[in-house]
């Protein structure tokens, strides 16, 4: 990982999950993640409104060391997942797009388990 100044380039990890890309309205989503399985991730923001989001093929992730964990997986023939990089508690912002009531993320950056400023 490279470094400049006090801030860490992070890593990005594409998922490889069934699924087509969406189209649809955008948005964005700011907040604590509740629930996280290889499908779905719920985050609940700080008026403390739980939303869903669906994992999608082509879903990006931004989270810290998820190059390499990546890698790994790959090469031990494992595809990636969502709960891979994303654990209960952590402080994510989702992009998303919303169709036929659904939204499907298309990037979701962590920021780790203290609420980013």
């Amino acid at each position: 990982m490279r470094v400049f100044g006090r801030f860490a380039l992070t890593a990005l990890a594409v998922l490889a999950v069934s699924g087509l890309a969406v189209a649809g309205e955008k948005g964005v989503a700011r907040g604590k993640v509740t629930a996280v399985s290889d499908k779905a991730v719920t985050v609940v923001d700080k008026d403390g409104v739980a939303s869903t989001f669906e994992v999608t093929q082509g879903a990006r992730v931004y989270a810290e060391g998820a190059t390499h964990k990546s890698q790994m997986l790959a090469s031990s023939g494992k595809k990636t997942t969502m709960d891979d990089f994303v654990r209960e508690g952590h402080y994510v912002t989702v992009h998303y797009r919303e169709q036929d009531g659904t939204r499907h993320i298309t990037k979701l950056q962590v920021h780790g388990s203290v609420v980013p400023s």
